[in-house]
């Protein structure tokens, strides 16, 4: 499903298929985006291994901090592309448990080290080599949903149809006399809220298989 077919359903099941319209496709999509948004920040978010933009970190000779994409709410697996091997993604905190402190040493990077700041890591030891990390992680969007066409979801396909329970929480706070419903926004905000604990536990029976380490960049 694309914006403008979520947009037609959405003006189907509000009744708002006759102009004037009560919300305009502007607001339609504007709450579409958002929810998107929303739904990623309830639950894991988008898993993504291939956007080089994101997914791709690059470590610099005798520098130990590395940027990390501001898209990026949890980092699943790191592999150096040199070698193929995978490093290990630890907590600034748990460090000491394994004889590890940022001294200034340098040598082959063994981990990477998040939790000290947001929209950043940083490579442990401090990289003798220039080294570039392969990352696997969930993030939000990158794109706006906007009213410039038909746009993609980057969420699963199977959630766009739950994007609408958001959708029509927003489309009821509007500040209008024929619009403004708190009851009916504050329904549809628990079902999707709902929706995003059954999503996220869904999300956590998977999680058992593969390590993954959130580094608090939202």
């Amino acid at each position: 499903m694309n914006s403008s077919e979520l947009l037609d359903l959405f003006r189907s099941e509000m009744g708002d298929t006759v102009e004037p319209y009560l919300w305009s496709d502007t607001d339609i999509f504007g709450y579409a985006d958002d929810a998107q948004k929303m739904l990623c920040r309830k639950t894991d978010g988008i898993s993504d291994a291939s956007t080089t933009a994101v997914t791709e970190i690059a470590a610099v000779v005798d520098t130990d901090w590395v940027a990390l994409h501001k898209s990026i709410k949890r980092i699943r697996s790191a592999i150096r592309t040199d070698t193929g091997r995978q490093i290990d993604i630890i907590n600034r905190d748990d460090m000491p448990k394994r004889g590890w402190y940022f001294d200034g040493r340098t040598g082959p990077v063994k981990a990477l080290v998040i939790g000290s700041e947001a929209h950043k890591a940083r490579v442990y030891p401090k990289s003798n080599e220039a080294v570039t990390l392969q990352l696997e992680v969930f993030r939000l969007p990158l794109a706006a949903i906007t009213d410039d066409g038909d746009q993609g979801f980057e969420v699963a396909e199977e959630q766009h149809r739950h994007l609408m329970l958001w959708m029509k929480h927003l489309a009821y706070l509007k500040q209008d006399a024929e619009t403004f419903d708190r009851a009916r926004a504050e329904e549809f905000e628990g079902k999707f809220l709902g929706y995003c604990t059954q999503v996220q536990e869904e999300e956590r029976r998977k999680a058992f298989k593969v390590r993954t380490v959130a580094y608090g960049g939202i």
